[in-house]
């Protein structure tokens, strides 16, 4: 058992974690410095419609994402506000418990479970034994889902003598958005105002939210138009259900420096041996409409299994939705391809402006910034999906093809809402991903139809469609003569390719014009055979096939002669290099010619027509270069090219490891699922213990041996950013089924 804590099974077989680690966390680096981890951990609940970090002080966070992210009980920077008080009355007075945060009764705390749907926080106050269970349903239609949570607080007197208590719970009504909690921290200002009100009779209190801008805006016409802010916010409520056994129940507000404090509090009797159990549900709402609401109410508690049987309250809906994993014999993988399905479905989104639900990237871009970045990372997400849940996964790739103008170029991001700022990347890749996505959900779908399906350009509001088909074939053009290729016959990179950052030493102003990526070439290598396979399966199905016959052959000529190239560069080289900068192939400006740069390598595994022998020899070289000395994956450099070997100059990064395990999946099936176990939380913790950042999720990366915080995340630390990053959870779970449980294609 590891300090932090260990995986486990509930009565229901589906893994449960129980967290050991206490609050606040402390934890030494390698070299005994401090290793700088958010302090307080957390574990995610959701469904399509709203999002839950609880965490191991009893603090929550309750964020929307379906307007643009936000928190609806902002507490400061990535923080929420929330509190639990009891009090046990005596002949000596009340004495009163903090169940959250920094003034909480840590020592009180007797157990921590986080499971599928749930989190279960136990305490010992005297002679009161008390549960505090918080619940949320899952999705159970594309789309849809109640936007609530369930908190049961159950209360049991262990004494020999009557009890009389009072319990309170209470939340920050405090509305921002994720892209503006930088600039609030330091002048204080807030966008967005409640108005609340009290119905003592139904026991709810709730916010309704306004938009309210500091200084001069002008404002969308119509609500669904794209806008840098939410001038439509949800409403905010909480509501106590009355004790049937006897009790009083109430709700009240007050007025807080930050917002208003939303209160429901009740006082119960316990006779020695008797439990009771308080229900408060608390939600968001978009509708106006009271019944709407109490419609939310009622489905919270017809849906809620009796208490007491399992820790969650809706634990069979949830294993209604995930995959049956049960013939898997192997526990760990069990445990964590379950886990990784639960954490999919709970970071899934659904977008008003788009009408669609993805799954965001989370950690960095969503939870910290408010940004739905990059659409590369939505197309990756979806992969898994396409075993586990087709419908969620065909509505990610069509939100990301909605980002998509007339030319064929695929927007980077959003924020607000709907709202493609203009950032500073011009991305090479995101068609490559686009294809990499479709070409993989026909192959395992067969759902050609997919192809006639109706889509959306950008801006979606003005609503010019066209066909899937047509929509790929734009990419193709976009990728043919936007980004296009350059002297080596390479495709550029324009200023971006996979890594965002690759420019930050020279000047993207100079060098987009002539960048060229071996990443990106390998990547086409890697992705047209299939894509152009299944195209061609779809002939006698889809739109003009004198059309499509063009299309495909276009295609092919292209792959052809980009191949061509490329294996002129790999004349004499056993691994790829990186890239290329400069205009006349200036040595200086030429990238992992001589140590290894992983980004091309998984790709270049993956090529149909690379032999056998050759990809043989070039693992032999990952192995000895970025693989061999590492606990956990293959870093991105063999020696950093710019800085100390951190991020993207030499960390272990998932986007790359789950492709590698496919490419040598290819040669050597039993080698790849041995990196898919190295790969696994398990293993994490068998090799840092104290890190929990990593035993149940990830960022987006983490450090290699190069960097002196081995094991940990370079960005944002002593940040309380949200470390849930899908790649982790998409990769592990896209792996499991292509490689160990099915056949490569």
């Amino acid at each position: 058992m590891h300090r932090v804590g260990h995986w486990g099974w509930d009565q229901h077989q589906l893994p449960v974690y129980h967290y050991t680690g206490g609050y606040p966390v402390a934890a030494k680096d390698k070299a005994g410095q401090d290793a700088k981890l958010p302090e307080d951990p957390c574990f995610l609940l959701g469904n399509y419609r709203a999002t839950l970090f609880v965490h191991a002080s009893g603090g929550y966070q309750f964020i929307t994402g379906e307007r643009g992210w936000a928190r609806m009980n902002h507490g400061g920077k990535n923080k929420g506000w929330n509190q639990s008080i009891v009090g046990i009355a005596s002949d000596d007075g009340e004495a009163l418990y903090s169940l959250v945060g920094e003034n909480a009764c840590k020592e009180l705390v007797t157990a921590q479970t986080f499971g599928i749907g749930y989190a279960s926080l136990q305490y010992q106050l005297q002679d009161l034994q008390l549960s505090k269970v918080i619940s949320m349903q899952p999705s159970m239609e594309l789309h849809k889902g109640n936007p609530s949570f369930l908190v049961q607080v159950t209360l049991t007197n262990k004494g020999k003598l009557p009890l009389t208590v009072g319990y309170k719970e209470e939340m920050l009504a405090h509305y921002m958005m994720m892209n503006d909690q930088n600039a609030a921290e330091t002048t204080g200002e807030s966008l967005y105002r409640n108005q609340v009100r009290v119905d003592s009779e139904r026991n709810v209190v709730k916010a309704d939210i306004f938009y309210e801008p500091t200084q001069l805006q002008v404002l969308p016409d119509d609500i669904q138009e794209v806008y840098t802010h939410d001038i439509a916010p949800p409403s905010l409520f909480l509501k106590v259900v009355p004790v049937s056994t006897g009790g009083i129940c109430t709700v009240s507000t007050r007025c807080q420096d930050r917002g208003d404090m939303l209160s429901a509090e009740c006082s119960v009797e316990l006779a020695p041996g008797e439990h009771k159990t308080l229900q408060f549900v608390i939600g968001l709402t978009f509708e106006q409409d009271a019944h709407a609401m109490e419609d939310q109410f009622q489905d919270m508690l017809e849906q809620a299994q009796p208490h007491g049987d399992f820790l969650g309250a809706y634990t069979e809906l949830w294993r209604k939705k995930l995959p049956d994993l049960a013939d898997e014999p192997d526990a760990e993988l069990r445990c964590e391809m379950l886990w990784n399905a639960y954490t999919l479905e709970a970071m899934a989104t659904y977008s008003q402006y788009f009408n669609e639900t993805y799954i965001p990237q989370g950690s960095v871009y969503a939870y910290h910034l408010g940004e739905n970045a990059s659409n590369r990372d939505h197309l990756q997400h979806c992969l898994p999906l396409i075993y586990t849940h087709p419908q969620l996964a065909k509505s990610c790739i069509r939100y990301a093809m909605k980002h998509t103008s007339r030319d064929g170029e695929i927007k980077r991001q959003n924020i607000g809402f709907g709202y493609s700022d203009p950032g500073v990347y011009m991305e090479s890749d995101a068609q490559l991903y686009m294809f990499q996505a479709v070409s993989e959900y026909l192959r395992v779908t067969k759902d050609v139809s997919f192809l006639n399906e109706s889509v959306a350009y950008y801006p979606v509001e003005i609503g010019r469609t066209d066909t899937v088909l047509t929509f790929l074939m734009k990419h193709w053009i976009y990728l043919r003569d936007v980004v296009g290729r350059g002297r080596n016959g390479l495709i550029r990179m324009l200023n971006s390719d996979w890594s965002d950052s690759f420019f930050h030493p020279y000047s993207p102003n100079i060098y987009k014009h002539f960048a060229q990526s071996h990443l990106n070439t390998a990547m086409a290598l890697a992705v047209f055979p299939s894509f152009i396979r299944e195209l061609k399966q779809t002939n006698e199905h889809v739109g003009d096939p004198s059309r499509l016959a063009h299309f495909i052959q276009s295609l092919s000529d292209y792959h052809d002669s980009v191949r061509t190239s490329f294996m002129n560069e790999m004349e004499g080289r056993i691994f790829s290099p990186r890239c290329y900068l400069g205009e006349h192939g200036e040595p200086e400006l030429q990238f992992g010619v001589h140590t290894l740069c992983i980004e091309p390598q998984p790709y270049l595994l993956q090529d149909e027509d690379f032999p056998v022998e050759r990809k043989r020899r070039l693992y032999e070289e990952i192995q000895a270069r970025v693989l061999g000395g590492e606990k956990y994956g293959a870093r991105t450099r063999e020696f950093p090219l710019w800085g100390n070997g951190d991020g993207e100059d030499g960390a272990v990064w998932f986007a790359h490891q789950g492709p590698l395990i496919v490419g040598i999946a290819t040669f050597d099936r039993e080698e790849a699922i041995r990196l898919l176990r190295k790969l696994m939380f398990h293993r994490f913790a068998d090799h840092y213990p104290d890190y929990w950042v990593g035993h149940w999720t990830f960022a987006d990366s983490v450090n290699s041996s190069l960097s002196t915080r081995e094991g940990l995340y370079s960005f944002w630390i002593q940040d309380a950013f949200h470390p849930f990053c899908a790649h982790v959870h998409a990769w592990q779970l896209y792996v499991y089924y292509r490689v160990y449980r099915g056949t490569p294609a």
